[in-house]
């Protein structure tokens, strides 16, 4: 095994392998202070990074993912392994490379693709953020049946211009253990037994370079059939994430508001446009307060890229709901719409409205009443949402087709006062304020 200082014992090893999952996390966490190289002055922006085995026969380690200066090499082809690299490809020493990335000054942020290993035709994720020169991006995970192998991409570079990026690792190695493929000599986890050293053997020290790995031979334990593979042996996918907090706040004196559809779309979307028909989810929410079919429909269109529901229950006057939406790719839209509970077919809605684009950045709007067109305004509570009157066994809670309007969307007029709804149903102005903030 590779001499050094920083020695494994057998069970730390075989810890780190198998049973280290919150452990790895832990590690993780600690070693992304990301911050201590931030710049509040420079732009941040947070990736998906997906680590995808594409062997048929080798289980990885979770993957060790940095972000890092132009300047900086996780490793490189003919020159020796760092003691933190060393340590992940002969013993799986994910804690071990994190922990010298997270110390380096050319790193600005650590993050870890797992909490477990990663068996073939698997995946693994985890959140990376680059924030001014600290842009390529790193990956590192050890082929567990080997003496010294690991899978990598050494200084990728991903354009905050693309949704999306996708490069392949091959197999190396890192010339600091001969390639005995003894099962005493690997990790422990490899053989299924607790067969392995677990400790660093000098005899074995090769003291050698960086080199692409020639994969098994027919040589100790292992054998190319059951152990071998052909590069490239990982795939890995860079998206472009944003996280954004949302907060919808029902502005009007006397109008309960269902919980809030939110879509993130391209400019190809359209959620609702005065002068048009409204679909069939917005009119069931607009009548019957369907948020389930609104969401279902935003979900399953191709030009929305995420959705969720703001609020779990229908919001009093005065009062606000919050939700947090992640979003991958270039998308720079946004709609939403809830319920006037107390008219025929009245909702609050924005629709194709501007997303912050760099964190830390808010922007505010209002949401006007509008009329789905969809049914006639008889303002009885026998055509409303039951709950609109506060007897849960008034109202139908379902589309009449006697009532059917057949026009479009358009502005609300307001409460007229023809039937059972009077000036406490009445609102003056928006009736949601909507505060999109983007934090991460």
């Amino acid at each position: 095994m590779y001499q050094s200082d920083y020695s494994m014992s057998r069970w730390h090893r075989i810890w780190v392998l198998v049973i280290a999952a919150a452990m790895v996390a832990a590690f993780a966490a600690f070693a992304a202070p990301a911050s201590a190289h931030d710049d509040e002055n420079e732009t941040a922006t947070t990736y998906r990074v997906t680590v995808e085995n594409l062997t048929e026969n080798q289980t990885l380690t979770p993957a060790v993912v940095a972000a890092h200066e132009a300047s900086f090499k996780l490793f490189t082809r003919n020159r020796p392994a760092s003691n933190g690299l060393a340590q992940l490809a002969e013993n799986g020493g994910v804690p071990v490379l994190v922990d010298e990335l997270s110390t380096n000054d050319e790193v600005g942020d650590v993050a870890v693709a797992g909490s477990a290993p990663i068996p073939p035709g698997q995946t693994a994720s985890t959140l990376i953020t680059t924030t001014g020169e600290y842009g390529p991006i790193s990956v590192a995970a050890m082929l567990i049946c080997t003496n010294d192998g690991f899978a990598g991409i050494s200084g990728a570079k991903v354009s905050d211009r693309r949704a999306e990026t996708t490069r392949y690792g091959r197999a190396y190695d890192a010339g600091t253990e001969i390639n005995t493929q003894s099962f005493v000599d690997l990790v422990p986890p490899c053989s299924n037994s607790t067969s392995g050293t677990g400790t660093s053997n000098p005899d074995l020290a090769e003291n050698g370079t960086v080199q692409r790995h020639r994969g098994i031979t027919e040589t100790g334990d292992l054998s190319p059939a059951t152990h071998g593979w052909d590069d490239p042996v990982i795939k890995v996918t860079i998206e472009r994430v944003a996280t954004y907090e949302i907060t919808v706040t029902n502005v009007t004196s006397g109008q309960p508001i269902t919980p809030a559809v939110f879509a993130v779309h391209n400019g190809r979307h359209e959620l609702f446009g005065k002068g048009h028909p409204a679909s069939n989810g917005l009119q069931q929410l607009a009548e019957n307060g369907g948020v389930p079919v609104l969401a279902q429909e935003v979900t399953a269109n191709s030009a929305v890229v995420a959705s969720t529901v703001i609020g779990a229950a229908p919001l009093a006057p005065g009062t606000s709901a919050s939700a947090t939406i992640e979003v991958t790719g270039r998308v720079t839209r946004f709609s939403l719409a809830a319920m006037l509970v107390c008219t025929n077919d009245g909702f609050g809605g924005i629709d194709g409205k501007k997303l912050p684009t760099r964190i830390g950045d808010e922007r505010h709007y209002n949401a006007r009443a509008y009329d789905a067109g969809t049914e006639i305004n008889t303002e009885n509570f026998s055509d409303l949402v039951p709950p609109c009157d506060g007897d849960p066994t008034t109202g139908t809670g379902m589309s009449n087709p006697d009532l059917a309007e057949g026009a479009t969307v358009q502005h609300h007029h307001g409460i007229g006062g023809v039937g059972d709804l009077t000036s406490v149903h009445e609102w003056s102005g928006p009736v949601l304020e909507i505060t999109i903030e983007r934090i991460g």
